[in-house]
């Protein structure tokens, strides 16, 4: 019996073991979520642009709005083409082209060369348009009462879709900029009501989607699939509007940050809890889904924007870091950035990060 105690270590040294296992374990994990943080992207080149006051992101680059001029910035070459719209202008830009409002005014402009296809006076003041590469639709007023008409990029219209009563959440064109569809929210009856209605511009309605179950606010357009996000689940449905229940995902809890806009049945969508979410550059849980596949990983550094492209997910920190998660691995590498940024606009074809200070713009390789 005396042998057998005097075997037994003190428990001092015990309680010492088991803390320095603990540090031990900490910092080798602390080394293997930052492994990467002495390397850095050191091809940076920068612009200045001044007053920007709108800045959208394209996949070869950046249009801007200075208050009376739209230009467009190659993130390759830095150069590329302006348009004097004037004072008190708004626009959204897409692969197919920038369309530009002012009043009832609408301007469709080439993304490419700049030249202007169009411009003229609508019906009422527009609130928003969008450009394809076959039609452009542009949404007229009153907002809870609204018009959109669809024309052709020279400014045929082909087409007047009414929505009486609703409130229009979003819309934009799919399957080869030839359909167009629009997301819809009715508050009329005791509870909201989301639809998604998809159309043939020129010639029917092609299919309706309609969701009480849940707020909807965001749609994914594939190959042969329409994602439906809302604040509980994504939707998978045919173009016909009937669902895929076997593909119905939970994601109550968490907001979607960013999904990948290339012409996949599969995208990759990456959430963050929705209290990270709301509060600025505290994202750092980001959930990874694609199809059935779906991977949390944790990142090292707090991010204020999260961009999903291709295989993976990139986070930007307000510190200078860029760490970037892959859906086929839990670690995440982080690289410090040799440029200091305040807006994070995305990254573009060859992996080139899109970020601003005041009125220095960065266009940084990642790759």
């Amino acid at each position: 019996m005396e042998r057998s105690r005097r075997s037994r270590l003190p428990w001092g040294i015990v309680l010492l073991i088991v803390a320095l296992s603990c540090a031990i374990a900490y910092v080798a994990a602390l080394i293997y979520a930052r492994t990467a943080d002495s390397a850095s992207f050191t091809k940076v080149r920068s612009l200045q642009i001044d007053s920007a006051s709108r800045v959208e992101a394209v996949s070869d680059g950046l249009v801007v709005y200075d208050g009376s001029t739209i230009r467009k910035v190659s993130a390759q070459s830095l150069d590329g083409w302006s348009y004097a719209m004037g004072v008190g202008a708004d626009f959204s830009a897409s692969d197919a082209g920038v369309a530009a409002w002012n009043d009832r005014t609408l301007t469709l402009i080439d993304g490419s060369t700049g030249v202007t296809s169009y411009s003229g006076s609508m019906d009422e003041t527009v609130l928003s348009a969008r450009m394809g590469q076959i039609y452009t639709a542009a949404l007229l007023g009153p907002e809870h009462n609204s018009t959109i008409v669809l024309m052709e990029s020279g400014g045929r219209r082909v087409d007047s879709i009414t929505l009486a009563d609703q409130t229009v959440v979003d819309y934009g064109f799919f399957y080869n900029d030839k359909l167009f569809w629009v997301m819809t929210l009715d508050t009329n009856g005791t509870v909201p009501c989301c639809t998604v209605s998809t159309y043939r511009p020129g010639r029917r309605i092609v299919g309706q989607i309609t969701d009480s179950e849940q707020t909807l606010y965001r749609a994914l357009f594939r190959l042969s699939q329409i994602y439906c996000v809302g604040d509980t689940y994504v939707k998978v449905f045919d173009y016909n509007g009937k669902e895929k229940s076997d593909l119905r995902t939970l994601v109550y809890g968490w907001m979607l940050a960013d999904a990948d806009e290339t012409m996949n049945d599969d995208p990759l969508m990456a959430y963050v809890p929705t209290g990270q979410y709301d509060a600025s550059g505290e994202m750092r849980d980001v959930r990874m889904v694609r199809g059935s596949t779906s991977r949390t990983v944790r990142m090292p550094y707090a991010c204020a924007s999260i961009v999903a492209k291709e295989d993976g997910v990139y986070g930007f920190s307000g510190d200078g870091y860029v760490m970037v998660a892959k859906l086929d691995r839990q670690k995440v590498d982080a690289y410090r950035l040799n440029a200091s940024f305040d807006q994070v606009y995305g990254v573009a074809d060859g992996s080139i990060a899109m970020l601003s200070s005041g009125n220095t713009f960065y266009f940084v390789s990642l790759g």
